[in-house]
């Protein structure tokens, strides 16, 4: 018989071709002739492998999928080559909005610095503690000026004030008066008539404690009393940034009432 592979003749018993070694089936039929090659041809096998056929078909999508990837790659580059510019223009409004925001602030921060450096007549401006008025005198003429700051701490009193009491220093000039420096208590008594004064003690900065004149005022209330020396008084106020005053109060001692006074402006 003849290999069923090959097609070389081998015995009729034979499980495998002893040539290829493909395994054989009985009684295989005979093949088709082997064609001997001429002396002007090479010799080539009586058997080779099927190849794979290649269709147009095959072709045209392989063609279709190199397109569609090419595509795919030039849309990728226009989305990152355009993204930035679509992704800025969010953030370009959102800093715009802020540089407007952060102008508007600066134009409220100039006008409260305005508000608190000029004073309308009646409306207090402050500077630094101090708060600054103006009255206008409508029946007789002209401008009262005034310049307060509270002490920056408390004294307490026992019964019958029972409170946190605080001093209120303030500067003024009025036309029919003139230049005054008045010190006022939120409760309790001075201990000063308007007939014969009282005195306390001051000390301006570092430097040393220094006796000094009151008067009580002409209705004899207990709360007030006015600074004699008053312009003396204001001009060592203009170059000191603290100040302490030692008054006596009714029931409660010599308490010791502190003032920054820096950055005071008077100039009536």
């Amino acid at each position: 018989m003849y290999c069923g592979q090959c097609g070389k003749q081998i015995d009729d018993d034979s499980r495998f071709c002893r040539f290829c070694g493909a395994t054989q089936t009985p009684l295989a039929a005979e093949p088709s002739p082997v064609i001997e090659p001429t002396s002007d041809e090479p010799a080539s096998p009586a058997w080779s492998p099927t190849p794979k056929k290649t269709d147009g078909n095959g072709k045209m999508i392989g063609i279709v999928a190199a397109i569609v990837l090419v595509l795919i790659a030039i849309t990728s580059l226009g989305k990152l080559g355009t993204s930035p510019a679509s992704n800025t223009e969010p953030a370009t409004d959102m800093l715009a909005d802020n540089m407007e925001m952060q102008a508007d602030n600066m134009d409220a921060l100039a006008d409260a610095t305005a508000n608190l450096t000029v004073a309308a007549d009646g409306i207090p401006a402050k500077t630094d503690s101090w708060s600054y008025t103006t009255d206008q005198d409508k029946v007789r003429g002209g401008t009262s000026y005034f310049a307060s700051t509270t002490s920056t701490n408390t004294v307490h009193q026992d019964s019958p004030y029972d409170s946190e009491t605080t001093m209120r220093m303030t500067v003024r000039r009025m036309p029919s008066s003139g230049t005054d420096v008045v010190l006022t208590i939120s409760s309790g008594q001075l201990m000063c008539p308007s007939y014969e004064g009282c005195s306390g003690t001051v000390r301006f900065d570092d430097g040393p404690a220094q006796r000094i004149s009151f008067n009580g005022p002409a209705d004899n209330s207990s709360d007030t009393i006015f600074v004699e020396g008053a312009k003396s008084f204001v001009g060592k106020l203009k170059k000191a940034k603290k100040v302490i005053i030692e008054k006596t109060l009714y029931e409660a001692g010599e308490p010791q009432f502190e003032f920054d006074v820096a950055g005071l402006k008077w100039e009536h």
